[in-house]
């Protein structure tokens, strides 16, 4: 009797943790904080180069590659001190010579991987989503770092179009 007590007692204790403590602690990451990004862009291969709060208070957390494409990574869905954010925005604008040439080359591109928009200013945008929700792992928080990265330099260097 005592040993069928002692197990239903885990077992309550285990259905009480919450959901995010208990995906964290699988190796999950059901949000993040700016510490868990830069080991990323790291082990994505770039370097941190700044991190700080929007005027929403959200996080980000910029780097740049080993090729100089500088990017941002911004939270959303943001709670809690210290910040963690269940989304992460991954940005990169280049200038071109005139909002038209920002317009033809949002037309030719063509990667499923990212989205492109005129940012106006002669700025093209290009931009990648994460959604934290039920959680994913280191790896694949690096891959998505990796991924946004080849195809923003790939854009950046005159291609995108598939």
């Amino acid at each position: 009797m005592l040993k069928s007590f002692a197990t239903m007692s885990a077992l309550a204790l285990a259905l009480t943790v919450p959901a995010p403590a208990l995906a964290q602690s699988d190796g999950l990451l059901t949000d993040w904080a700016p510490s868990d990004m830069k080991t990323a862009i790291v082990a994505a291969g770039a370097t941190v180069t700044k991190e700080g709060a929007l005027d929403s208070a959200a996080p980000y957390v910029s780097g740049v590659t080993a090729n100089g494409l500088k990017f941002a990574i911004y939270g959303t869905v943001c709670s809690g001190t210290p910040k963690r954010c269940k989304g992460a925005n991954m940005s990169a604008s280049f200038t071109l010579d005139s909002d038209a040439a920002v317009d033809a080359r949002v037309k030719e591109i063509d990667r499923s991987a990212v989205s492109v928009r005129n940012g106006g200013d002669k700025s093209l945008d290009v931009s990648r989503y994460i959604i934290f929700d039920n959680g994913i792992t280191r790896a694949n928080l690096t891959t998505n770092i990796e991924v946004f990265i080849e195809v923003a330099e790939d854009i950046w260097n005159g291609g995108g179009v598939e």
